[in-house]
């Protein structure tokens, strides 16, 4: 019965982080899984992180989008992508690498979300 009870707590846990949204995951452990998932090339396909990390990247990514556009209506964009950057789009690489661009000690600090938001005002200024 005891056994029963910690393998239903476990799989809760797991089905819960899995679930985790770009307001609940901490920047820096998204930012190392991501640069694992990356360096492991093609066999991050294989990878259990791999499905849950993308989905909340672009949730943290719509939530960015939605606020920019927000912005934009009051003419006060967050961030401004170049059109031709925008067509061109961001692989999981430059995806790291504008993450990686914040300190570590602001990512420890920061939700994907905020980081992610943060990045992209850092990646692509309004000038």
């Amino acid at each position: 019965m005891y056994r029963q009870i910690l393998g239903g707590i476990a799989a809760l846990t797991l089905a819960t982080s899995a679930q985790a949204g770009p307001a609940d995951v901490n920047a820096q452990a998204f930012y190392v899984d991501a640069v694992e998932l990356v360096d492991k090339g093609m066999g991050a396909l294989f990878d259990k992180r791999t499905k849950p990390r993308m989905a909340q990247l672009k949730a943290a990514g719509q939530l960015a989008r939605e606020e920019n556009e927000a912005g934009k209506a009051k003419g006060k964009p967050v961030y401004c992508v170049s059109e031709a950057e925008r067509k061109k789009g961001l692989d999981a690489k430059a995806a790291v690498r504008i993450l990686g661009a914040l300190p570590e000690s602001d990512r420890r600090k920061m939700t994907l979300a905020q980081a992610w938001r943060a990045a992209l005002i850092r990646e692509y200024p309004c000038r």
